[in-house]
C-alpha cells in the first residue's frame, strides 16, 4: 500500500513539472512554481510536521510521529544522521532521506 501512496505521489510531482501550455491561467504557473521551490527547500527535522515528515520516502504516520516524539523528549536534533537514534529509522532509511532533511 506505501508503495502505491508513493508511486502517486511521484506521478503527482512529475506531472507538476511537465512543461505548462500558454492557455492556463497564471494561478497554475504561480501554483507549480511554489512547488517547484518548495522541492528544492529541505524538509527541517527540528520544526517539520507530522504531516510534512511523512512526505519523505519510506516514513508513514508512525515514524513521522516517532521523529516528533523523540525530538520532543531528546531535544532538537544536532545533526541528520541523528534520525537512526528513532525507533524504526536505520541506515537503510537514513540514506534515503538524507538529502531532503536538514537541521536548523
Amino acid at each position: 500500500m506505501k508503495k502505491i501512496l508513493s508511486g502517486l505521489m511521484l506521478l503527482t510531482a512529475l506531472s507538476l513539472h511537465m512543461p505548462v501550455a500558454h492557455s492556463q491561467s497564471v494561478d497554475n504557473d504561480s501554483s507549480r512554481d511554489s512547488f517547484s521551490q518548495s522541492m528544492n527547500n529541505k524538509l527541517d527535522l527540528n520544526s517539520a510536521s507530522v504531516a510534512e515528515l511523512q512526505t519523505l520516502p519510506g516514513v508513514g504516520e508512525s515514524k513521522a510521529k516517532a521523529i516528533i516524539e523523540y525530538r520532543e523528549q531528546v531535544g532538537p536534533f544536532l545533526e541528520v544522521a541523528q534520525l537512526t537514534e528513532v525507533k524504526g529509522i536505520g541506515s537503510k532509511m537514513l540514506s534515503k532521506i538524507q538529502s531532503l532533511v536538514k537541521v536548523d
